[in-house]
C-alpha cells in the first residue's frame, strides 16, 4: 500500500497547480527529492523537509499537522497494533489549497453550490469526467465555497483510483478517516464503516472524496445519516451510487481564454491566437493549464508560435507534458487502471483503444469497432461502453462514439507501442474490406450497371451477408456516412487497390442521398491512385464520377475535364458500354455551360455505340441529350425525333420506368423551353408509367415537376394539388430528400402567391431536413430565407 505521506503530498501539489519543478523551485527541495517522495521510495523525509514544502504548498495548520502526522508513521498500517494513538481532530481542516488562478466554471459552481446546501440531510454529489477535465479543481473550489455552512470541519482522501499504485482499499481509506476524526479504527472493513457512520451522525461536514476508482470503493465511505455534504470525483461512471451527478466536459471558449490569459500572465493576449492554442488543447483544462505554463515560462514566445507548435498531432502531447503532472501521464493513468484490472473487459478496452487509435474517422460506430478487432459487434460495444464509463470515449448518442482530439493522439501513441505492423494492417484491411462489402451490396440493391457489373469481382460483396435486405445496406451505409470519404482517403494511403474498389461502389449510393459532395471528395480521393492508366476501366469510372459529382453540384465548367478524360479513358479501355456513358454525360455538361454545338457530335457517338452494342438504354440516354440539345439550337423537329426514338427504345416489358425517366425529362426540356401544352402531356405520360411500374418516389418526383409546371403558367391552385399528393406519397415512403424538394417548390408557389409566411414555413422545414441529413442544397434555402 502506497504511504499516507505520499498520497497527501501529490494531492496537496495537484490542488495547488504546481508540477514537481514548481514545488521544488518554491520550496527549495530537489524534484528529484519530490518525485522519490511522491513515489514512495523514500520513506522517512526530515521534518525540515517536510515544513518547507508545508510552507511551498500554503497549507493551514491543520493540513501541515496532516502532512508531518503522515511522514512519522510512514509505513504503518491500518492494522498495525503499535500505532501511536490518533490525534483528536473533532473539527479537521483538510481541504486542499484552492487555486488562485481558477477561471470560470460559473454555471457548474452555481449548480454544484445550490444543491450542496440546499439538500436535506447527508448529500452525496459525485462529479465525473476524463482526466484532466478539472474534476478535482471544481470540487476543492466547491467546497471551500460551502464550508462555512458545515462547521464541523472538512475531511479530504485521496483514493487513488488513477495514479501510482493500487486504489486505497476501503478499510485503508477508513482508516485514515476515522483517525482525522480522532477515532480509533478497527481492524475490519465492516466495523470500520459502522464507527465511520457513527462518527459522522452527529456532524455536519464537508467529505471530499478525490480520485474514487469505482463505485464499490466509495459505497463503505459514506455517511448514514446527519447532515454531511460528500463530494466523490473520479474518471468512471458514478451512476450507481445514488445522489446527483455533474459529468463535467470542457468549458466554454470565453472561459478557456480567460484561464490560458491568466496563467500564462498575458492579460491582453490576441483572441484569435488564444482561441487556437485552446483548440489544439480540445478545450481541455488540464492541457490549457500546461499550455499555459509554458507560456509563462517563455516569455519571447507569442501565443501564436506555441499554435503553430501544437498543430503538429505527433508532438502535441509533448508540448502539454510538464514533468509528470502533463496531458499523457494524465491519459495513461487511466490506461494503465484498465491494464491493471481484472475484469476481463477492462483489459479488452485497454486494446480497443489502441485499435480505434488507427482510425481517422470522426465519429465511431460499434460496427468499426467490431472489425477492427474482430469481435461480433454485440461484444465490442461492451467494451467501448466501459471506455465511455472511464471518459476515455464520448457518446453523443445511442450507437455512437468519439474520442477527445488529445485522447486520439493518446490512442494513436498507444496502437504505435502495443500493435506490431501486420496487426494494424489487419485490423485497418477488416474495416475497410466490411465497409466495401456493404456498398457492392447496396450497388446491388440498386443496380450497378453495365461497366460496374463486368468490373467487379463478387467476392467484394461476401463480407455483408448478416445484412439481408436492402433496408439493412441502407441503414447501415447511413450510420456510417460520417465515417465513408475518411474510410476513402485513409484507405487510399494503406490500401491503393482497396480504396479505388470502395470509391467506384459508392456511387449509387450517393446518387440515391444526393450526397454530390462525398461524392467528389471520395473521387478526388483515388483520382491520383488510377491514373497510371494499369485499369482504364476504374479509370473511366473514376473520372466519369468525379464529373457527374461537379455536375450535381452545378459546376459544369469543372465538370467538363474530367469527364474529357472520362471519354479517353473509356476508349482505350474497349468498354463500349462505358464510352457511352462517357459521351452522354459530357453532352450533358456541354449543354448546360451553353456549348451547344459542342456536345450534339459526343451525344450522336454515344447513340451509336449505344445501337451497334444493343444496349437500348444506354442509346436512349444518348437519344434524349440529342433532343434537348437540338431543342435548345430551336430545331424542334430533329428534338421531337429524337425524344420519340428515346421512348420506342424502350418497349420490352419491365422498362416501364425507365420510359417514365425519359418522358420526365422530356417535360422538362419542354417546361424550360416555354412549350408548357407538351411538357405536361410528357410529364402526365411519365406519371403514368411510373404508376405502371409501381413505383413510387418518381411518382412524387414527376408530381413535383407537374406542380412547378402548374406554377409558369400561374394556375397555383393546381400546383399546390399536385405538389400536396406528391408530398404525402413522399412521406408515406420516409423519403425526405424527395419532401425537402416538393416543400421548396410548395414554398415557390407560394411566394408566388404573395404569401411569404406560408413560403418560409416550407422553405424552414426543407431546410431543417437538409441540414438534418447533411444534404446538397441547404445554401440555397438559407438565400431564399434570408431574401425574403
Amino acid at each position: 500500500m502506497e504511504s499516507q505521506f505520499a498520497a497527501l503530498l501529490r494531492r496537496h501539489r495537484i490542488a495547488a497547480g504546481l508540477t514537481q519543478d514548481e514545488l521544488s523551485a518554491g520550496s527549495g527541495v530537489s524534484v528529484q527529492a519530490i518525485s522519490t517522495l511522491e513515489r514512495g521510495t523514500r520513506r522517512y523525509p526530515q521534518p525540515g523537509t517536510v515544513e518547507a514544502l508545508a510552507d511551498a504548498l500554503h497549507l493551514d495548520p491543520d493540513q501541515r499537522a496532516a502532512l508531518a502526522s503522515a511522514a512519522s508513521r510512514r509505513g504503518k498500517t491500518g492494522t498495525d497494533k503499535q500505532r501511536p494513538k490518533p490525534t483528536v481532530a473533532a473539527s479537521p481542516r483538510q481541504l486542499p489549497f484552492a487555486s488562485g488562478d481558477f477561471t470560470g466554471r460559473v454555471r457548474e459552481m452555481d449548480l454544484l453550490t445550490k444543491h450542496l446546501l440546499n439538500a436535506k440531510g447527508v448529500s452525496v454529489t459525485a462529479i465525473t469526467g476524463m482526466g484532466g477535465i478539472g474534476k478535482t479543481t471544481l470540487a476543492v473550489h466547491a467546497a471551500h465555497q460551502i464550508a462555512d455552512h458545515f462547521p464541523d470541519g472538512q475531511l479530504y482522501l485521496d483514493l487513488r483510483g488513477f495514479g501510482i499504485g493500487p486504489p486505497l482499499e476501503p478499510l485503508d481509506a477508513l482508516t485514515y478517516l476515522l483517525e482525522d476524526l480522532g477515532e480509533t479504527p478497527p481492524a475490519d472493513v465492516a466495523t470500520a464503516s459502522a464507527r465511520f457512520r457513527t462518527a459522522l451522525a452527529d456532524r455536519r461536514l464537508v467529505l471530499l472524496l478525490d480520485n474514487a476508482s469505482d463505485q464499490e470503493q466509495i459505497r463503505q465511505l459514506l455517511p448514514g445519516s446527519g447532515g454531511c455534504a460528500v463530494i466523490v470525483t473520479s474518471r468512471r461512471s458514478m451512476a450507481g451510487l445514488g445522489g446527483r451527478h455533474f459529468q463535467l466536459g470542457e468549458p466554454p471558449l470565453d472561459e478557456s481564454i480567460e484561464m490560458l490569459r491568466r496563467i500564462s500572465e498575458r492579460p491582453d493576449a490576441p483572441e484569435d491566437d488564444c482561441a487556437e492554442v485552446v483548440r489544439q488543447c480540445g478545450g481541455l483544462p488540464l492541457a490549457i493549464r500546461m499550455a499555459g505554463a509554458r507560456l509563462a515560462s517563455r516569455p519571447t514566445w507569442p501565443v501564436a508560435h506555441l499554435a503553430e507548435r501544437l498543430a503538429d498531432g505527433r508532438r502535441r502531447l509533448d508540448e502539454l507534458q510538464l514533468d509528470d503532472s502533463g496531458v499523457r501521464a494524465t491519459l495513461v493513468l487511466s490506461i494503465e487502471q484498465l491494464a491493471g484490472s481484472d475484469d476481463p473487459v477492462d483489459v479488452q478496452a485497454v486494446t480497443m483503444f489502441a485499435l480505434l487509435g488507427l482510425s481517422d474517422s470522426v465519429d465511431l460506430t460499434s460496427a468499426l469497432a467490431a472489425a477492427l478487432s474482430n469481435s461480433p459487434e454485440p461484444e465490442a460495444v461492451v467494451v467501448l461502453e466501459r471506455l465511455v464509463d472511464v471518459h476515455l470515449l464520448a457518446t453523443p448518442g445511442p450507437g455512437q462514439y468519439r474520442l477527445h482530439d488529445l485522447v486520439r493522439v493518446a490512442a494513436r501513441e498507444l496502437s504505435e507501442q502495443m500493435l506490431t505492423e501486420p496487426d494494424k494492417e489487419a485490423a485497418n484491411t477488416r474495416w475497410i474490406k466490411r465497409v466495401s462489402a456493404v456498398v457492392w451490396r447496396g450497388s446491388e440493391y440498386a443496380g450497378h450497371g453495365v461497366t460496374r457489373e463486368k468490373w467487379i469481382d463478387k467476392e467484394w460483396l461476401a463480407g455483408a451477408d448478416d445484412l439481408p435486405t436492402a433496408e439493412d445496406i441502407l441503414a447501415w451505409l447511413d450510420r456510417e456516412r460520417p465515417n465513408l470519404v475518411g474510410t476513402v482517403q485513409q484507405a487510399a494511403q494503406l490500401h491503393p487497390m482497396l480504396a479505388i474498389q470502395l470509391a467506384i461502389g459508392l456511387n449509387a449510393y450517393y446518387a440515391l442521398r444526393r450526397a454530390w459532395l462525398e461524392w467528389l471528395q471520395v473521387n478526388e480521393a483515388v483520382l491520383r491512385l488510377v491514373s497510371a492508366g494499369q485499369d482504364r476501366v476504374a479509370e473511366g469510372l473514376v473520372l466519369h464520377d468525379l464529373g457527374a459529382a461537379h455536375a450535381e453540384l452545378g459546376q459544369y465548367e469543372q465538370a467538363v475535364t474530367p469527364l474529357l478524360r472520362a471519354v479517353e479513358a473509356a476508349e482505350a479501355s474497349g468498354d463500349g458500354n462505358l464510352q457511352a456513358l462517357c459521351l452522354s454525360s459530357l453532352s450533358h455538361v456541354l449543354e448546360r455551360t451553353g456549348r451547344i454545338t459542342d456536345g450534339i457530335p459526343y451525344a450522336e457517338r454515344a447513340r451509336a455505340i449505344g445501337l451497334r452494342l444493343g444496349i437500348p438504354p444506354r442509346a436512349a440516354w444518348a437519344c434524349l441529350a440529342l433532343g434537348m440539345l437540338y431543342l435548345k439550337t430551336g430545331a424542334t423537329e430533329a428534338a421531337e425525333r429524337h425524344f420519340t426514338e428515346a421512348m420506342d427504345l424502350l418497349v420490352e416489358p419491365g422498362q416501364e420506368k425507365y420510359r417514365g425517366m425519359i418522358a420526365q425529362n422530356v417535360g422538362v426540356a419542354y417546361r424550360e423551353a416555354g412549350r408548357y401544352d407538351i411538357a405536361g402531356k410528357a410529364l402526365q405520360e411519365g406519371l403514368e408509367l411510373y404508376r405502371l411500374a409501381g413505383v413510387a418516389i418518381p411518382q412524387a418526383e414527376v408530381l413535383n415537376e407537374l406542380g412547378r409546371l402548374r406554377m409558369a403558367e400561374g394556375r397555383f391552385d393546381e400546383a399546390i394539388a399536385f405538389q400536396s399528393e406528391g408530398l404525402a406519397i413522399a412521406g408515406q415512403h420516409g423519403d425526405w430528400l424527395c419532401e425537402a424538394d416538393i416543400r421548396k417548390s410548395l414554398g415557390e408557389v407560394h411566394r408566388a402567391q404573395g404569401r411569404l409566411p406560408e413560403a418560409r414555413r416550407e422553405w424552414r422545414i426543407a431546410l431543417s431536413i437538409h441540414e438534418q441529413h447533411d444534404a446538397h442544397g441547404a445554401a440555397h434555402l438559407r438565400d431564399l430565407l434570408a431574401s425574403t
